[in-house]
């Protein structure tokens, strides 16, 4: 009689505690016309528990223990899965968007040689491609690199390469060894495939049966004008004249700013004012960024011009900085009385054009959108990441702009990303003023963030007549610390390329560019400057994020933090530096003549310059008025190779 009574009490307890630890997820599945998908295949990894969708596209599957990852899956269905939490139990909208299976690629063929070479992905994708072309001898020849011309940067840009028999070969960054086989320049890092059928290992697979791998595909390149010594050298006067005339833009009048606590650390989030000395009228409002720098800028505006003005900068709860300089004339550097702060919020949003015209590249770049932001949570999941977008049209389409707002559950934000298609246009112009409206002020921007990004991806101006719109948009976007990346897509012209930049140094940010060596989309524009390096857009990105989310640890020792990957060209010469690391004061010792000296943070923006000749061999400067933290001293030869070696200031 114990016994059965025993027994009956366990089974009891199992009745009563199953219940505790399975959870129902409740969602719906939508195909990519937005209507709901039906059976599809919903199971967790471990496969105990798979349920189909009903015929719109919702389900119900009991979850046993959590977090856990849920696979979607079904025919004509690209895979999809999702790490579902606690917080997925609790969401009443649980969506999920699938994308249709993208067509299997086809063998991939090395055709030619000579002044055009160039290697072709022959078959189709999701869109209507046919041939994916990379240049190779043409973009790539080193005597395209001297004066003004449009070129890339040849060598310690690239990091993985391929020949061709008889042909030169190329690098490209991210992009890994062609597979070897006879007629092909075969490494350790090849697998030998039949005849000369190739393929890159980490953008795509090739053969029968295996499906194109849709990521690291677009390439593209950066200017950042902030690593330049000197302001829009690249332009001749009068195309400066004639693109600033146009847009009624004048950006040279630069003040920058370092702020930084009393324990040497960058003072991030702080507004800072430039100030007219005698009225106090605002000129213009910024936010220093992650490295304890803001940028100011006088004139911006032709018409408020005023080069005689005298102009003061203002922190707020700090004295005011009487005789700033500008930036050719050194950096104003302020010592805030506070100490070091953390702060680890982080805005980003993708604000994307949608009209017709970008239909040959919107479906590559929504899914380099998708990879770059699962990533990016990924490696930073201890911060708070909020992420959103915009897409954008035209006035007189099906809408001008439609958003999500900003999330930390990145689903949210991917489904919406993969809802999105192009429309609509039928002129060149775009509403990009509508856009930038919406993402300012539609979007709840955190207003102590660390980092505001906006990556502005277009192929279009804004319409005539909107010039005094854009700049109160420039204006507005450098008052809140949102800084602006536009990403120029194909067909966009030189009259794009100076606005954009312009946009660019408004705001903080840096100028970037898709580039023909993918083939993907149309022709693209050369940007205007003497040389470019080219990279895989997803890794470029992602680059550019972590550079901008970086912030020291207060409680580290500054010699002991790692900062993120900055893109340097390798030190040619061994130049060496000592002490390093430094408090302060340093000697530079080259065995070769330099022309020019710079230093520069972490990013490769420029921050002084040392005067050089040809018989000089020792330097010394002192860094001691900078932040602790690790910086780049840049060196041109008189033969104009360029090198860099890191130093770490440690006060």
């Amino acid at each position: 009689m114990k016994s059965k009574s025993a027994a009956f009490l366990f089974v009891l307890a199992l009745l009563f505690t199953a219940p505790i630890y399975a959870q129902l997820i409740t969602g719906r599945v939508i195909a990519e016309t937005g209507l709901g998908a039906s059976a599809i295949s919903v199971q967790f990894m471990n496969k105990a528990n798979t349920v189909l969708t009903n015929a719109d596209g919702t389900f119900k599957i009991m979850a046993t223990k959590l977090p856990d990852t849920l696979v979607f899956s079904a025919v004509g269905y690209e895979p999809y899965k999702v790490r579902v939490t606690d917080k997925t139990v609790k969401d009443i909208k649980f969506e999920v968007v699938l994308l249709k299976a993208r067509n299997e690629l086809k063998d991939v063929t090395v055709v030619g040689y000579g002044t055009r070479k160039r290697k072709e992905l022959t078959g189709s994708s999701s869109t209507a491609y046919s041939k994916i072309t990379v240049p190779e001898s043409e973009s790539w020849s080193s005597d395209r690199l001297s004066g003004k011309s449009s070129g890339v940067s040849v060598g310690e840009v690239y990091n993985k390469s391929f020949s061709a028999s008889g042909s030169s070969s190329i690098k490209i960054r991210g992009a890994s060894t062609i597979k070897g086989s006879p007629g092909l320049a075969a490494t350790d890092e090849t697998r030998v495939a039949s005849g000369k059928k190739i393929s890159f290992s980490d953008t795509l697979t090739v053969g029968s049966g295996e499906k194109a791998y849709q990521t690291k595909l677009v390439t593209a390149g950066e200017v950042n004008d902030f690593n330049k010594w000197k302001m829009w050298d690249d332009f001749t006067e009068s195309d400066f004249k004639q693109w600033s005339i146009g847009w009624n833009l004048f950006p040279k009048q630069r003040y920058c700013v370092q702020l930084q606590h009393n324990n040497h650390t960058p003072a991030v989030g702080q507004e800072v004012v430039l100030l007219k000395k005698i009225s106090r009228e605002v000129v213009w409002k910024s936010v220093t960024d992650n490295t304890g720098k803001a940028e100011l800028w006088a004139g911006m505006n032709m018409a408020e011009k005023n080069a005689g003005a005298e102009y003061i900068i203002s922190v707020k709860g700090h004295d005011d900085l009487l005789h700033p300089t500008t930036f050719e004339n050194g950096i104003n550097r302020m010592e805030l009385k506070t100490g070091c702060t953390e702060n680890n919020t982080v805005d980003i949003a993708f604000v994307v054009d949608a009209t017709g015209s970008m239909a040959d590249e919107i479906e590559f770049l929504k899914l380099e959108l998708e990879d770059v932001l699962k990533n990016t949570f990924d490696k930073f999941s201890k911060l708070d990441l909020r992420a959103s977008s915009v897409f954008y049209r035209d006035k007189g389409d099906e809408y001008v702009t439609r958003h999500v707002d900003f999330n930390s559950d990145l689903l949210k934000v991917l489904n919406f990303i993969k809802l999105q298609k192009s429309g609509g246009g039928g002129d060149t112009p775009e509403a990009v003023e509508s856009a930038l409206h919406t993402a300012l002020d539609s979007l709840s921007w955190s207003e102590n963030a660390r980092t505001k990004l906006l990556f502005l991806i277009l192929d279009a101006p804004p319409h005539k007549g909107t010039e005094a719109e854009m700049y109160a948009l420039m204006e507005k976007a450098s008052a809140k610390g949102v800084r602006v990346i536009p990403i120029v897509c194909s067909g966009a012209d030189k009259g794009t390329e100076f606005l954009m930049r312009s946009i660019a140094l408004a705001t903080n940010g840096t100028y970037v560019f898709l580039t023909d060596n993918s083939g993907i989309g149309g022709k693209h524009l050369k940007p205007t400057t003497d040389v470019f390096n080219v990279e895989l857009l997803n890794n470029l990105l992602q680059r550019l994020i972590s550079q901008t989310l970086y912030v020291p640890v207060c409680s580290a020792e500054p010699a002991l933090q790692t900062t993120p990957f900055t893109k340097i060209p390798g030190n040619v010469l061994k130049v060496k530096i000592s002490p390093n690391p430094t408090a302060g004061r340093i000697g530079i010792k080259s065995n070769k003549p330099l022309k020019e000296i710079f230093i520069a943070d972490f990013t490769g923006k420029i921050l002084m310059r040392l005067t050089a000749n040809a018989k000089q061999e020792k330097w010394e400067t002192d860094l001691g008025q900078y932040p602790s933290g690790t910086y780049i001293i840049k060196y041109i030869t008189t033969e104009n190779e360029w090198g860099a070696e890191k130093l770490v200031v440690v006060r």
